[in-house]
């Protein structure tokens, strides 16, 4: 398990790189120091895919295990209109 949170960690870090990367080029945003940055997007991408991952588990449970993909998604999206947070 250790490998795959690494894994996965190192996921959100590269694209977290991207992101500053193309505000950058664009000339959108300007970091002084790029790797910090590079970690308040890491953390705000952390952040949000755990929000995403509890509206999923709560669409889940709220639907049953007899749910179609499709009836999970729209109940995220319902889910996600309630808590304010945009999927």
């Amino acid at each position: 398990m250790p490998a795959l949170v690494s894994a996965k960690g190192r996921r959100v870090e590269f694209l977290a790189r991207a992101i500053v990367n193309r505000l950058e080029d664009r000339g959108l945003v300007e970091f002084r120091d790029a790797e910090a940055g590079i970690l308040v997007v890491t953390k705000l991408l952390e952040e949000n895919f755990t929000a995403v991952d509890a509206i999923e588990r709560e669409a889940r449970q709220l639907l049953g295990d007899r749910a179609s993909e499709e009836q999970i998604e729209n109940e995220m999206a319902r889910i996600a209109r309630e808590k304010n947070f945009i999927l």
